[in-house]
């Protein structure tokens, strides 16, 4: 393994870690689903263990096989932010909609606007009516 630190001068001393494998690591694990002694090693099923050693080895291989590399920036994880920050601003222009169906109850034509949200969770932003549109 490769492991290269980025040293400045303030606390904690190393802004950046960068790792990367230099070959395919050997992986041993144990999977007991009752955990202990208790149970039986179910990586003994047959082509479970070469299942699971070639997914693992493709999600890392692009991650942090060499040449590429995988870095922690230690002086961000240790200040304290909250890792859910901002980091950029990101700005949503609607220029048009078309084929908008529905209308309102009552007749009439619809009052479209625009919701944001990411993930299908709480709605982060709307747009204001644009009536009788």
């Amino acid at each position: 393994m490769r492991i290269r630190l980025k040293l400045v001068s303030n606390f904690p001393h190393v802004q950046t870690v960068d790792m990367s494998f230099l070959e395919e690591p050997t992986i041993a694990y144990d999977l007991k689903p009752i955990g202990g002694d208790f149970g039986m090693d179910i990586t003994n099923i047959p082509g479970l263990s070469s299942f699971i050693r070639d997914t693992t080895h493709s999600v890392l291989r692009p991650m942090m096989y060499d040449p590429n590399v995988f870095t922690l920036n230690l002086e961000q994880l240790l200040s304290g932010k909250p890792l859910d920050a901002a980091i950029g601003v990101v700005q949503v222009t609607i220029h048009s909609a078309r084929g908008i169906k529905g209308g309102k109850i009552g007749g009439g034509t619809p009052d479209p606007f625009v919701s944001i949200s990411i993930n299908e969770r709480a709605e982060l932003a709307r747009t204001k009516w644009k009536h009788n549109t």
